[in-house]
């Protein structure tokens, strides 16, 4: 028989770990926010059009889609440690083999394995948290960890802008070897062996997706939530398009600009982890999904009225300031409800994010004009579709 945590004593943790488990976090937004500045860039150096070298980033989010079904499951019955050192491995992989594509076919292949890679240390770094807080202290130390994370939107686009103006695109994927080769060897060597919270099989593990499947209220959380991640999905493919190709600007400004609205997601989310004891987890969806709704429906009115770059990144920021309330606390509630299959429910919460960001990506791609039509629109349904389904249906339960 395997050990299990007692629940209402979670394990201890040192003061390292939220800013170790931002680091793993932050993998994902690494991944694809350094890289973004370089999509123009890599269209031409590739021979590509746009359309098509949007999807390096749908691939990437489909290979979060499946590394986040698998690692899970596996981390409930054998533990964190080990599962999270096999997905670095294969991010690390995966990044320096990107370097070398001369391909738009085997840059998109090593996209989708980046992301398998990458998927874990999204996953797990949630279930680590879920290990070791409950309720309104895990959604505080998910909200610290998601500031960190929205601030590698911040920094990475205006590295990355940077190094698109030079025309060194390849550059990013060896930075991004680099920052997953650093995570990966602090993890074998620093990370403590978590006790294995499932003592049943692997397959009665994989089973755990029916009975998080089967929660109305898990469900509910987990729609509020991927509503909310299409939309910043929309903006982090979309964007670069948009603002360089048909608002002129060069690519560094438009790292600038793309800094500015995620820094939004940062502010929100550092926030939430100060007032969430005081108001709680209900109080604060009330805020963030709310906002998700504003800033979606202003985006399409701006843009309706002929608003240019103004009305693209206000309303963007807006929203991103709601997504720092809306992740935290749909994450600790979905989670929360089932303690003893925290992988297997925060794989499920990645897949339903990842998924659905994967099919919005590819969707996005097959638009040629880089008008702000699609990107603005798409972000209304979601911030509208979140608020709708808090205030319509969660809201009352809550």
């Amino acid at each position: 028989m395997l050990e299990s945590h007692d629940h209402s004593n979670p394990p201890a943790h040192s003061p390292a770990l939220v800013p170790f488990l931002a680091a793993l976090s932050a993998l994902g937004p690494l991944s694809n926010d350094l890289y973004v500045p370089s999509l123009p860039l890599v269209s031409a150096a590739l021979d590509a059009g746009g359309g098509a070298v949007q999807l390096t980033v749908s691939t990437l989010l489909l290979g979060f889609s499946i590394g986040a079904l698998i690692y899970g499951p596996l981390s409930d019955r054998y533990g964190r440690k080990p599962i999270l050192c096999f997905g670095l491995g294969v991010y690390v992989v995966a990044s320096v083999l990107s370097a070398f594509a001369a391909s738009l076919g085997f840059l998109i292949a090593m996209r989708a394995v980046q992301g398998l890679g990458a998927a874990a240390a999204m996953v797990l770094s949630r279930a680590i948290i879920l290990d070791r807080w409950r309720g309104a202290e895990a959604s505080r130390a998910i909200s610290w960890v998601a500031m960190f994370t929205f601030l590698m939107p911040v920094i990475a686009p205006v590295v990355g802008g940077y190094v698109a103006a030079f025309g060194v695109w390849p550059a990013v994927f060896w930075v991004q070897a680099a920052a997953g080769a650093l995570c990966l060897a602090v993890t074998a060597l620093f990370l403590p062996r978590v006790r294995k919270l499932f003592s049943g099989s692997l397959l009665d593990s994989v089973k755990g997706y029916a009975a998080i499947l089967s929660d109305r209220q898990a469900v509910g959380y987990m729609a509020c939530s991927a509503l909310g991640f299409i939309g910043v999905i929309a903006f982090v493919t979309n964007s670069p398009f948009v603002m360089i190709e048909n608002f002129g600007l060069e690519p560094h400004h438009y790292g600038y600009a793309f800094s500015f609205v995620m820094l939004g997601g940062s502010v929100g989310a550092f926030c939430n982890s100060r007032l969430v004891h005081r108001f709680g987890i209900a109080a604060m969806l009330n805020i963030g999904t709310t906002l998700l709704g504003i800033g979606g429906a202003a985006g399409i009115v701006a843009t309706a009225s002929g608003v240019e770059l103004i009305g693209v990144v206000i309303p963007s920021l807006v929203y991103m300031f709601g997504v720092g309330f809306v992740f935290a606390n749909t994450m600790a509630r979905t989670l929360g409800r089932f303690p003893t299959r925290g992988g297997t429910a925060s794989s499920l919460f990645g897949v339903n994010q990842f998924l659905i960001g994967a099919i919005v990506a590819a969707a996005l791609s097959l638009v040629e004009t880089p008008t702000a039509v699609p990107l603005s629109a798409t972000m209304a349904c979601a911030g509208v579709g979140c608020a709708a389904i808090w205030w319509g249906w969660l809201r009352r339960a809550a």
